[in-house]
């Protein structure tokens, strides 16, 4: 009876014993959570990988200013030269900067506040245009306007000169390359506008090479070389202070063009 009972009460504990819930597996959690940290790093490298669009700058404006501070005075031509023709001329212009020209023409300033090579090419040029016309020419209402063409032609270089790279100022260097305007950057040929002309630079083989003209080798002691592009046209370079580890490409041109050239004043005496 003994035994009955301790078979019973065996099948008694057996039964109250609750069946063991099934254990969830961890597995898809691991691996849904392996596939997005996949996923974050695929689209991190991949934004790394892919190298950002380059933006060229783009020309601003039009913008207005005076090209001196002060009248100008020219003689003019015929009549013994005892006539001059007294000027305030004003500009309108695009510039991918309009401090270059603010800086250039001392805007705002006063006389004698210009840049002092702009104001000394200034007079020179608009001498040497005046020193040709007669009075009768320069107040014809029908000459006038061939008459500020020219102008407007003869001083677009002055106001803008060939610059490289993210030069404030003529003459100034670029300064991730080191290059500047040589010394006869005023003869250059080329005429286009910063940010559609580059030059080509390879410090450690000396070779510079503007847009698709000839690569040419330097020794870097040039401060005027001489540098064509693929249609002959011209730009003088300053290489003694190039980086020793510059390879790249360097802009340049004309930061601005000058669109025409008004009149404020234009008086004969």
């Amino acid at each position: 009876m003994a035994d009955e009972k301790n078979k019973k009460d065996g099948k008694e504990g057996d039964a109250a014993k609750p069946e063991a819930a099934p254990k969830k597996s961890k597995l898809p959690l691991f691996v849904g959570g392996g596939i997005g940290a996949l996923l974050v790093l695929a689209y991190v490298f991949a934004s790394m990988a892919v190298p950002k669009k380059h933006v060229a700058p783009i020309l601003q404006g039009p913008f207005v200013a005076k090209l001196s501070n002060s009248e100008l005075q020219v003689n003019l031509a015929g009549e013994g030269s005892k006539r001059y023709l007294v000027m305030s001329l004003t500009a309108e212009y695009v510039a991918y900067d309009e401090t270059f020209v603010k800086a250039r023409t001392g805007a705002g300033g006063k006389p004698g506040e210009e840049d002092p090579q702009y104001a000394a090419m200034l007079t020179d040029s608009l001498l040497r245009i005046a020193s040709t016309r007669t009075r009768e020419e320069v107040t014809d209402p029908v000459l006038i306007d061939a008459l500020l063409e020219e102008i407007r032609e003869e001083i677009d270089p002055v106001l803008f000169p060939v610059v490289f790279g993210d030069a404030k100022k003529a003459n100034e260097a670029d300064h991730a390359s080191g290059l500047k305007p040589g010394e006869s950057i005023h003869m250059a040929t080329m005429r286009g506008l910063l940010h559609q002309h580059r030059l080509i630079v390879d410090a450690h083989s000396q070779t510079i090479q503007l847009d698709a003209g000839p690569e040419m080798r330097y020794r870097g002691e040039e401060r005027d070389l001489r540098v064509v592009d693929h249609d002959g046209n011209t730009v003088y370079v300053d290489v003694t202070g190039v980086q020793k580890d510059f390879v790249g490409e360097v802009a340049v041109g004309a930061p601005g063009k000058l669109r025409r050239v008004l009149r404020e004043k234009l008086l004969v005496q």
